[in-house]
């Protein structure tokens, strides 16, 4: 990437460049057999699980990128995804007992590699790269919640209430990608390398993958 570029078009490129890797994350295994009504509650335990690990992480990196920059937009874009998770951790506990989770469960190394490395980007990383990496991996993830829903309230006797989580990530995403641009452009500005915004996208949406691909059944 060279010259100088704005978060639009940053983020776009960075979208062509991982068409491969959101296509395979759309044509996951473990999604297309739980659409099929293949897997079993197990299978539902299994993610419901690893969320619980997940979300809790999450929330606790964007507090703690957020206690470093009490600029804005970056603070403002930080409390906004920290609060977000916590309305998730809620839905999340409301399935996890739908599907009869108990407080016993393990998580999987291949599935705990996303938190890990967003873990990593708040110690490491600036804002720019947290708004980059997931503003890119929102239609991936936002699309994969969206068909859970469908699949949990069609053929596993899920309601609404229950399937809470899912429709809170798949839920009108505007105003989050207009706030992400927003801190990415803040973060070119302040020097940010565009290279540096890219790789982690793009090993965000690697660590998605991986998620999905590494799922217990």
């Amino acid at each position: 990437m060279v010259g100088p570029v704005d978060a639009v078009t940053l983020c776009g490129r960075v979208r062509d460049d991982l068409r491969e890797v959101e296509q395979q994350i759309r044509d996951n295994r473990w999604l297309a057999d739980l659409e099929a009504g293949a897997l079993d509650r197990k299978a539902l335990r299994g993610f419901a699980g690893e969320q619980l690990f997940v979300i809790p992480s999450d929330r606790r990196s964007f507090e703690a990128l957020a206690r470093r920059r009490p600029d804005e937009p970056a603070h403002g874009y930080l409390t906004g995804m920290a609060a977000g998770e916590g309305v998730a951790l809620a839905a999340l506990d409301t399935l996890a007992a739908a599907v009869g989770l108990t407080d016993t469960y393990e998580p999987t190394p291949g599935c705990q590699a996303y938190p890990s490395y967003v873990a990593r980007l708040a110690r490491d990383g600036s804002p720019a790269e947290v708004a980059g990496a997931f503003l890119v991996n929102l239609e991936a993830w936002g699309g994969a919640c969206a068909r859970m829903h469908a699949a949990l309230t069609r053929g596993y006797g899920l309601g609404d209430a229950e399937c809470a989580f899912f429709a809170h990530f798949s839920g009108p995403t505007g105003e989050l990608e207009r706030i992400s641009l927003a801190v990415i452009d803040a973060g070119l500005a302040e020097g940010v390398e565009p290279a540096a915004i890219a790789r982690a996208a793009r090993l965000l949406q690697a660590y998605e993958l991986q998620f999905w691909q590494s799922l217990p059944r």
